[in-house]
């Protein structure tokens, strides 16, 4: 292993191929979103991926793990690791995410009504998650903290945009039984797609801990204790 910082440097290269991977996830399931139809092609993709993103996952905590066994760094670079081990887990699990949604999606197509039609509202739901991603992932790379806190104020309108979408495909499946078992689906889908914006929110807490040394740590692991039981939900779905 090289020294310390190029060690760091090293890491930091597959941390970001990692969010560059996640980001694709994201494009496919709005390709698919803007679809009539499910598609294999983009499904058989998007596993593909998922197993890239399952690979810099490991990459990144193994080589963050050495590091510090190896240089026991202090101060700023051991919070650059510690922040590479626990950001890369919060990557790893946004990937899971964006496949179920995917295989949902799949499940949709074989149910009776319309909801298809809707798709167009979680298109943009996500496009917008998107833009968050890619705004968090400028922010890292700039080592931007100003940019990072602008972040942690939008995740309130995720929470309103969520529930807007939920209130339309409820009163969808009112209006004709037939799309209940498939508004059903959906719903689980806006739910993942909200989940993976809480993981975009601890990613910035994490961010802008690793920049300044900000005591961010507290309110995330509340962050990840309100949503453990959410968490644990989406898995057994």
């Amino acid at each position: 292993m090289r020294n310390l910082h190029e060690s760091i440097e090293g890491i930091t290269e597959h941390y970001i191929e990692l969010c560059k991977n996640v980001d694709r996830l994201f494009r496919i399931n709005i390709d698919m979103l803007r679809k009539d139809s499910f598609d294999r092609g983009l499904y058989g993709e998007a596993k593909l991926v998922e197993d890239i993103i399952n690979a810099f996952d490991v990459k990144v905590k193994e080589t963050s793990i050495m590091a510090i066994a190896r240089f026991q760094p202090a101060a700023s670079d051991l919070r650059s690791l510690i922040t590479f081990i626990e950001s890369s887990k919060m990557l790893e699990r946004m990937g899971d995410l964006l496949l179920d949604t995917l295989v949902l999606m799949r499940k949709i197509e074989k149910k009776e009504g319309n909801m298809e039609r809707d798709f167009g509202i979680l298109e943009n739901f996500l496009v917008k998650i998107n833009e968050i991603f890619q705004k968090y992932l400028e922010a890292f790379i700039e080592k931007d903290e100003k940019k990072a806190y602008v972040l942690l104020g939008m995740d309130e309108e995720i929470n309103e945009i969520r529930g807007e979408i939920d209130g339309i495909i409820v009163n969808q499946m009112k209006e004709d039984s037939k799309n209940i078992e498939a508004g059903v689906l959906m719903l689980l889908i806006n739910k993942k797609y909200e989940r993976v914006s809480d993981k975009i929110t601890q990613l910035t807490m994490s961010s802008i801990y690793n920049f300044s040394g900000e005591n961010m740590r507290v309110l995330e692991l509340l962050e990840k204790e309100k949503h453990k039981s959410e968490e644990d939900e989406d898995e057994e779905a």
